[in-house]
């Protein structure tokens, strides 16, 4: 994504901060949040972010926290210096999100494998469906979550939504084949729908 010349300067938030080594847990706990957030670092402690509502509101409840960890914290606003520092941070970012979307593709992959390697099988049965549409629901769950944090538009949201259609029609097809199995007629089906 790049910003044309006229268009003004990207706003960002910055979270520096410094969080005590004791007790142990609070640094990756703030590593967390941020990692959850989508951020990009420009150095150790130093966390940069777009300027959104609902992303400062979450910076603002982590430096929050931060002081309650007796930690030190300091939230800025900032705009990018130029346009060309813009497009490395946005590349930076981009780059972040597509890494996430390749691990969800390979993981969809591995999805479709198991699925595949049941019904070679025959374990056409509820309890494998169950199974198999919980393992569904993280990958879906999972999906969201990068696309909340996907500000840019990175390139690699198109192939993981197309490997989520995908999986999503094997997860049907397998779904149609323990119902078959089953001798059970898949919800919207039998007499009362059709009339």
């Amino acid at each position: 994504m790049t910003a044309p010349p006229d268009q003004p300067r990207q706003r960002w938030l910055l979270l520096i901060y410094r969080v005590p080594q004791d007790p142990p847990g609070r640094r990756t706990y703030v590593w967390r949040q941020l990692k959850h957030l989508g951020t990009v670092y420009l150095q150790q402690a130093v966390a940069i972010l777009p300027d959104r509502p609902e992303v400062r509101a979450a910076l603002e409840a982590l430096a929050t926290r931060v002081r309650e960890f007796e930690g030190e914290v300091s939230l800025l606003e900032t705009v990018s210096p130029g346009r060309e520092w813009e497009q490395w941070l946005l590349d930076r970012f981009n780059q972040a999100r597509d890494a996430e979307y390749l691990e969800l593709v390979e993981n969809l992959e591995r999805f479709e494998d198991e699925v595949a390697r049941e019904s070679r099988k025959g374990k056409f049965t509820f309890a494998e469906l169950e199974d198999v549409e919980a393992d569904w629901d993280k990958l879906e769950r999972w999906h969201e979550r990068i696309r909340a944090r996907d500000f840019f538009a990175a390139p690699g949201g198109s192939s993981a939504a197309e490997a989520l259609a995908h999986g999503r029609v094997v997860l049907e097809t397998f779904t149609a084949g323990v119902y078959a199995h089953e001798h059970v007629q898949a919800e919207g089906e039998g007499p009362q729908a059709r009339s």
